[in-house]
């Protein structure tokens, strides 16, 4: 009965491992059968090395003798050799042959390879093992052995500093209700949002009385019990705030945890209210950082008549302690720590603070897309109150980006959105036809405003532009291969409009001479395919043409930029990336083909692409984890959380070879748009043994040094700009991405953040009193008519 068990595991099996490796668990049970299958003949053959405990991805081939085995075990090695010392193979470090003979003196067999590196990228231990002779019936054998493993030619040492480390930015404002994203609510406490139309001023500014939610900093689920940070921290916010507002108002908090109010002040000559905020000294819940204020009796101006519902008011500001009217900080943008931490960079990409992913559809079919472009008129300016219109994100405006920039003395990546209006991107009108595209200045959409914007300032900025060191890396929208994402459905519905609607779309032709690539993308097929699980029917080159458009958009967006800033500055000042999706298989499509197809259009790549990009995370349940390796976090030690990290560093390393090479053969750099220790939103949840220890181990001693061998891995390979995501962020089941948790958490800074200092040959000392010293230029507020102060 075993026999016949094992014969028809080892058949399936055996036709599994023709074209793949199997899981653990199956080589384990196949190396069993083996064993008990020489035993059930009768025989002694016992391998004291392969038991069936070895942990391992077994690769099983047929073989006639020994020899071939082993030689396919050397073969493999050689194939896949370890990138440097010290890191566990990927190719076949040891190898068991069962090898039969018939009664006509033939032999045959199968043998079991197996790997270092199993299918998700889990390192396994590789004991020793000797090699086992077997004696059995005559012409029967059952052997094992090992291969050293093939070392492939080292990488140049690192450098001690690594001066190529971005980050992805934000921003911690002086006065801290520019933060705000929370609409203004009725007085009454209804949680009912004020009309924008009727009940707000055009620039956003409240008409009537309101309750406001100036910010809410306590750790996440503090709302919603079980939090999900086990030490419940947050930022020490202790002292004395100042609001001050045009108008006059009964200011009174809706809750007052550790918080209260000082003495208001009005002053009628100039129509200000100041009001001071006390912050209590202490930990979470004894203070809780929760700023919700109620304004009544609001009187926009002295001579408002009286009214029931108040006549509103603007300008609020709520200045941070050391910052404000009597501080003589009134104007200055952002806070002291935070140009400490982020000018440890020398690059800021600003792709979540500017909401690239917040852009909303706008309109249905028949052309969702276009109808739903964004203009330049429609952005987020920095005199709005509070502004949320349809479709468009409450972001940081782009002109604080660019005075970031200036202050910090950093490159600057920005993401352009997917819907903003463009030369080249047919806008609709969501009142009329909606397929055919509105006439309009190709210097007046968005994309051009833009680059306008950068190279010369406007009045928010002081008129002044990114200064001319500095560079500017250009993404088309952010991770539009992801499904996840509003802009992969939008970009993906351009694309099918305009391949269905025009006769000049080129997102369906043909790569000539490579017609592989039709065969496996489908580009030039336009047919119907039903939708999945009752869904909407779709089209069937439809993901290849959203690729293609993605790539397009790059270049076209190269163009308008190299125009706005001069021949010459494409490639070095300008420096547009192509960020697409590199994990497992997906090489090939997000890049070879889309790249080649591009290429086949515009000609070579290198003329108009800067660099190459994909995110550089690792981690057992990171983005570039293949199927979450089966690391459990609720089960896992801290140390065994670090090494996993370890771990996924190391087995990302081949790919990281791989896009060097392929950015090598189009003449462009290799760029992470994102990167660090990587996590699985939601993946944890609240309350649960998993979060804990996912939250623990990232705030571990250990982390330091991962981070520093990541990066220091990825440059030891060849690659060019790295983006650490990110530079502040509080851990909770969303992930641990912050290289530190608080702007106040600087020096020395948690374990993550002190890597980066490390890598960067940056001191938090010396840092902290570049961004403190008095005479230090910072960036200042302007109005729309710029002037420096509101």
């Amino acid at each position: 009965f075993c026999r016949l068990i094992c014969l028809v595991l080892q058949l399936v099996v055996f036709v599994f491992a023709l074209h793949t490796m199997m899981s653990r668990h199956v080589c384990i049970f196949a190396l069993l059968c083996a064993v008990v299958w020489n035993g059930a003949d009768g025989d002694n053959c016992q391998s004291t090395q392969e038991t069936g405990t070895r942990k391992c991805i077994a690769t099983i081939i047929s073989v006639n003798t020994t020899e071939q085995c082993e030689q396919a075990c050397c073969d493999d090695s050689k194939a896949n050799p370890v990138p440097f010392p010290g890191v566990p193979p990927a190719g076949c470090v040891a190898w068991s042959a069962t090898i039969r003979s018939d009664n006509k003196g033939n032999t045959h067999g199968q043998c079991f390879m197996c790997k270092g590196v199993d299918r998700d990228g889990n390192l396994e231990p590789i004991p020793p093992i000797n090699k086992t002779s077997c004696v059995g019936k005559t012409g029967e054998t059952c052997t094992t052995g090992t291969v050293k493993p093939t070392l492939s030619p080292q990488p140049p040492p690192a450098p001690s500093v690594i001066p190529e480390i971005g980050t992805e930015g934000s921003a911690q404002y002086a006065d801290a209700f520019k933060s705000s994203t929370v609409f203004p609510m009725y007085a009454n406490g209804s949680n009912i949002k004020l009309n924008q139309t009727s009940e707000m001023s055009p620039d956003g500014w409240p008409l009537m009385d309101c309750q406001i939610v100036i910010f809410d900093d306590r750790p996440t689920h503090a709302w919603a019990p079980p939090m999900d940070d086990p030490e419940h921290r947050q930022d020490d916010y202790s002292g004395e705030w100042t609001l001050t507002l045009k108008g006059n108002a009964t200011v009174e908090l809706v809750q007052n945890i550790g918080i209260s109010l000082g003495k208001p002040v009005y002053d009628e000559q100039n129509n200000t209210l100041t009001l001071p905020i006390i912050f209590a000294k202490g930990s979470y819940p004894k203070v809780q950082n929760l700023l919700v204020l109620r304004f009544t009796n609001t009187r926009a101006l002295p001579t408002s008549p009286a009214a029931v519902n108040g006549t509103g008011f603007r300008d609020l500001h709520v200045y941070r302690p050391g910052y404000g009217p009597s501080s003589g900080k009134s104007a200055q943008l952002f806070t002291d720590n935070w140009a400490q931490l982020m000018s440890t960079f020398t690059r800021v990409r600003w792709m979540g603070a500017t909401g690239t992913n917040g852009y909303n559809w706008r309109c249905g079919p028949p052309n969702a897309a276009s109808c739903s472009v964004v203009t330049w008129e429609e952005r987020r300016t920095p005199e709005y109150g509070f502004f949320s219109a349809n479709g468009i994100p409450d972001a940081v405006p782009w002109e604080y980006v660019l005075l970031a920039a200036n202050e910090l003395e950093s490159d600057v990546w920005i993401n352009m959105p997917c819907q903003g209006s463009s030369p080249t991107v047919c806008r609709s009108d969501p009142n009329g036809d909606h397929t055919k595209c509105i006439q309009e200045n190709p210097e007046d959409t968005y994309e051009y405003q833009l680059a306008l914007l950068f190279k010369n300032g406007n009045n928010y900025t002081g008129n002044v532009g990114l200064k001319p060191h500095l560079n500017i890396f250009i993404e088309h929208s952010n991770e539009v291969w992801n499904f996840g994402f509003k802009q992969f459905g939008i970009n993906e519905a351009f694309a099918i409009w305009e391949v269905m609607n025009t006769s000049k779309s080129n997102l369906d032709d043909p790569v000539p001479g490579r017609p592989d690539i039709d065969m496996l993308q489908h580009c030039t097929n336009k047919s119907s395919v039903p939708g999945k699980n009752g869904g909407k029917p779709g089209l069937v080159g439809s993901m290849c043409w959203g690729q293609r458009r993605h790539a397009r958009r790059v270049y076209e967006i190269s163009q308008t930029f190299e125009k706005v800033f001069g021949e010459g500055s494409l490639g070095t000042r300008i420096r547009p990336v192509y960020a697409s999706w590199a994990g497992e298989r997906n090489l090939q499509t997000y890049f070879n083909n889309t790249l080649y197809w591009l290429e086949s259009q515009y000609g070579d790549v290198s003329k108009f692409l800067h660099a190459i990009s994909y995110a550089q995370y690792f981690g057992p349940h990171s983005q570039n984890a293949q199927h979450g390796g089966g690391f459990n976090y609720s089960t896992a030690s801290i140390p065994e959380v670090i090494q996993a990290f370890g771990n996924a560093s190391v087995a990302g390393v081949p790919l990281t070879i791989d896009f060097v090479k392929l950015a090598k053969a189009l003449k462009v750099k290799t760029a992470s748009y994102e990167g660090g220790p990587g996590y699985q939103v939601g993946g944890e949840k609240p309350g649960t043994k998993g979060l804990d220890t996912m939250i623990e181990a990232s705030r571990d001693a250990g982390m330091k040094q991962e981070v520093i061998n990541h990066v220091d891995t990825c440059y030891r390979f060849g690659w060019n700009y790295y983006n650490y995501f990110s530079a502040e962020g509080r851990c909770s089941e969303y992930g641990c991405w912050g290289a530190t948790e608080s702007w106040t958490d600087l020096n020395p800074g948690p374990p993550k953040l002190q890597g980066v200092y490390q890598l960067t040959g940056k001191h938090p000392k010396e840092q902290e009193l570049w961004a403190g010293h008095p005479k230090r230029k910072r960036a200042m507020s302007y109005d729309k008519l710029g002037n420096s102060e509101f």
